[in-house]
């Protein structure tokens, strides 16, 4: 029969949260009274700390002496150092109430074998192995995705069933194969081991392409945009290779103490006005010294100290300002790249016991973190106790419960957060109508002391709704550059904020590392202001963010700006999200950039001697406004003008919710049929002059009207009327026969009558009058000048 080889120490009123296992160490192994005999018999190999009838720690026992202080007498100091698993991982805050009972001596001597019986049964069970806490990752992925896409083709593979054994996946070949009767089934199975393979495969190399999966050959494809679902693996091409790579984070990027003693620091730090920069100097105890040091780290990760230990005075502020603390803590550590990691992995870990939860994220740490200091990744016991805070924390702010499950119910968005300057403010933003949206605009523009139609308020709105690139053209004056930084402005986006920025275009750009940014002799990659805007939006998902390129065809748009409408048009649905191909790749920029869903590009253009023209390539991507009719007699709107506050909106009530006809076929066919019809008529007249418009611009439009039909905003005629002149015309100029019988067949589509030169334009009667004026400025100056465009007027 074993013996009692265990001693279980309470250690009472010296532990606190947080304590490093060193710290524990201390509090635990110095100066208790412990049977002379039962250490001379060498039985004893384990001594742990229990507190709050938890095993805190558990260390090995080599050796022990006499405390020979006089107050002492009979007490002993122990030496050891910390378990190795699986012991340890095991016996971690294992309850040992109905073991160690009592108040009275703290001291209780027990076998290991019952404590690691009773860590079994009290976790349900042995603790799960790497593999099978990967299988249970794998197999989460595959309840809860039922479609993911290939990380070079974005060709779907559709998970259409699974059990504790394999994943059933299908593509569009195999279910061509299968209708042609080639295959047997469309469906192949993958099982988990087979998965379990490739992960090892994976993780081998850390940095992985289809060629390094050798055992797993032949799925590459699948296994590649399987693997990045998990939160911590992302993809990267690297000279013209597609790889998917583990995230990296260092030691100091996670938390060392614990959430009280961070937010203790805080409180002084606002209370007795401490300079955290001074810790060292104002705390001489060690031990205090370190607590504190580590306490400041928390405070750097939270986002309310900078690298140099400088307060953030907008997020302190936020904090003493905000009346739910837990609600604002949480906000920030989701903002931070590992505590984000941890909570998403937690995520797809429902079921999982949290005995199995902690080993299988301290895994994961061992993986994707380094130490600070050096290369090598983190230690199995630094992991543990590092992991262990990052769950508390979640647990502390309420983002997950006592058994570390996410609680999705627990985050909302109160708070949202905003860069450049960095703040934290609380969100004032709420659900408004379209109407109350474009209504608030029209007034805060009047009462910048700019008058405007509300019409093209609306127009505004619906272009960048429908694409997230608009044009604003127009006679030098009229106001193009404050229409569009009013309109940001009035939802909330400011250049103090940093969710507006106005990029003056140069005559001397000539490709796009002046907007983009470059690499420089260095070697290091200097970011362009484009760039800065774009991680600005990335960092705030839930805002619109504006970018306004003033006189943006000083340049030619085509050199500078090609990359940038490429990729706006690879933008794609993936997992519910509108995803778009990379703008700029990890090897240029040392991180790879996309686009985000919430940035929206207005350029305002003159057309003049100086400019260049626009090719029907961009004109083809944007919505192209004129802004030439001044009313400089209209001054009834300033009479009793009142101040208006800006409203703050949440991107999704400007963001797109089409992006393929298909989206919209969904859900209302009859504004693309009656669209289809119109454009199939004007389209005959515009082959006529190979101008004819292609899918994309039909899309364009049917999108356009589809926001207005919803929000009930312009009849159908006057939304297909700014269309047309927004979309089709730009596209038009010439100098012969050609163009002027084009003109005068567009003008009958648009009135329904034949064009006269000297007849008076009756512009109630005409289906499109906007249109239609413009057909008639084109003619005329062909008619003066022997060539027209819609951009001479």
């Amino acid at each position: 029969m074993s013996k009692e080889d265990t001693i279980l120490i309470k250690i009472g009123v010296s532990y606190r949260e947080g304590m490093t296992p060193e710290e524990l160490y201390h509090a635990t192994s110095v100066s208790w009274v412990i049977g002379e005999n039962r250490l001379r018999s060498g039985d004893l190999k384990y001594f742990c700390a229990v507190y709050n009838n938890e095993i805190k720690e558990i260390y090995n026992l080599n050796d022990y002496e006499k405390d020979n202080h006089p107050d002492n007498k009979g007490r002993f100091i122990l030496f050891g150092k910390i378990a190795e698993d699986p012991v340890r991982s095991k016996l971690l805050d294992l309850n040992v109430r109905d073991i160690h009972r009592g108040s009275g001596n703290p001291i209780k001597y027990v076998k290991m074998e019952d404590l690691l019986s009773k860590a079994n049964n009290d976790g349900q069970g042995e603790t799960e192995t790497p593999d099978n806490s990967m299988k249970s990752i794998f197999m989460s992925i595959a309840k809860n995705k039922s479609e993911i896409r290939t990380l070079s083709t974005n060709k779907p593979i559709w998970i259409t069933n699974f059990n504790e054994e394999e994943i059933l996946v299908e593509t569009e070949s195999s279910r061509e194969r299968f209708s042609q009767g080639e295959e047997q089934k469309p469906y192949a199975a993958i099982t988990y081991d087979y998965l379990l393979t490739a992960w090892e495969e994976f993780l081998n190399v850390r940095t992985a392409s289809s060629n390094d999966f050798i055992k797993t050959k032949g799925r590459s494809r699948f296994i590649m945009a399987f693997f990045h679902e998990l939160p911590f693996v992302d993809k990267l091409v690297s000279n013209n290779t597609l790889y998917i790579k583990l995230k990296e984070f260092t030691t100091d990027q996670l938390p060392e103490a614990s959430l009280e003693q961070t937010m203790q620091l805080l409180n002084d730090i606002i209370n007795q006005d401490i300079d955290p920069k001074e810790i060292s100097q104002k705390y001489k105890e060690d031990s205090i010294k370190r607590l504190k040091l580590r306490a400041r780290q928390g405070l750097k990760l939270l986002g309310f100290l900078n690298g140099e230990y400088q307060i953030q005075q907008p997020i302190l502020n936020g904090y003493i300002d905000a009346v739910n603390k837990n609600e604002y803590l949480s906000k920030l550590m989701l903002h931070h790249p590992y505590f984000l990691v941890i909570y998403q992995t937690l995520s797809l870990l429902k079921g999982i016991n949290r005995t199995d939860k902690l080993s299988l994220i301290s895994e994961i740490g061992m993986i994707i973190v380094r130490n600070s200091k050096a290369s090598n990744l983190m230690e199995p016991s630094v992991s543990q106790y590092r992991t262990r805070n990052i769950l508390n924390w979640l647990r502390e702010t309420g983002l997950v419960n006592e058994d570390w499950d996410v609680l999705d119910d627990k985050l909302d968005a109160k708070y949202t957060l905003s860069t450049s300057p960095s703040m934290v403010r609380e969100d004032k933003s709420k659900i408004f109508s379209i109407n109350e949206i474009i209504k608030h605009i029209n007034q805060y523009i009047a009462s910048k002391g700019f008058y405007y139609p509300k019409e093209e308020v609306i127009n505004l709105f619906l272009s960048l709704k429908t694409k997230p690139f608009v044009i604003l053209s127009g006679i030098s004056g009229t106001g193009k550059t404050k229409m569009v930084q009013w309109f940001a402005e009035s939802l909330g986006a400011t250049e103090k904020n940093g969710q507006f920025a106005l990029i003056p275009v140069r005559p001397d750009w000539s490709d796009g590392s002046d907007l983009l940014g470059y690499v420089d002799i260095k070697g290091d990659f200097k970011e362009g202001p484009l760039t800065k805007a774009i991680k600005a939006a990335q960092e705030h998902p839930d805002l619109p963010y504006f970018v306004l390129l003033d006189e943006m065809n000083l340049a030619r748009v085509e050199y500078y700006f090609s990359d940038v409408l490429s990729v706006m048009e690879s933008r794609r649905w993936e997992d519910s999200k509108v995803v778009s191909s990379t703008l700029l790749s990890e090897e240029v920029a040392k991180e790879e950039v996309t686009l985000p869903t919430n940035l929206y590009v207005i350029g305002t253009v003159n057309m003049d001697e100086t400019t260049h023209p626009f090719s029907k390539k961009v004109l083809d991507r944007a919505n192209t406004i004129e802004f030439n009719r001044v009313e400089l007699d209209n001054l009834s709107f300033l009479h009793d003008l009142a101040e208006v506050d800006s409203l703050v909106i949440g991107h999704s009530q400007l963001a797109s919710k089409y992006l393929h006809l298909k989206d919209l076929y969904k859900v209302d066919t009859e504004i693309i049929e009656k669209a289809t019809s119109e454009l199939v008529r004007i389209n005959k007249n515009l082959q006529l002059i190979n101008a004819h418009i292609g899918y994309r611009v039909r899309d364009e439009i049917c999108f356009y009207l589809a926001y207005n039909k919803d929000g009930g905003l312009m009849t159908f005629e006057e939304a297909f009327d700014h269309c047309i002149l927004q979309k089709i015309l730009p596209r038009l100029s010439g100098s012969d026969s050609r163009i002027e019988r084009l003109l005068r067949e567009l003008y009958l589509l648009f009135t329904n009558a034949e064009y006269q030169e000297d007849s008076q334009f009756d512009e109630q009667s005409a289906i499109y009058p906007k249109s239609a004026r413009k057909v008639i400025e084109m003619l005329r100056r062909l008619q003066a000048d022997g060539f027209t465009s819609f951009w001479i007027s």
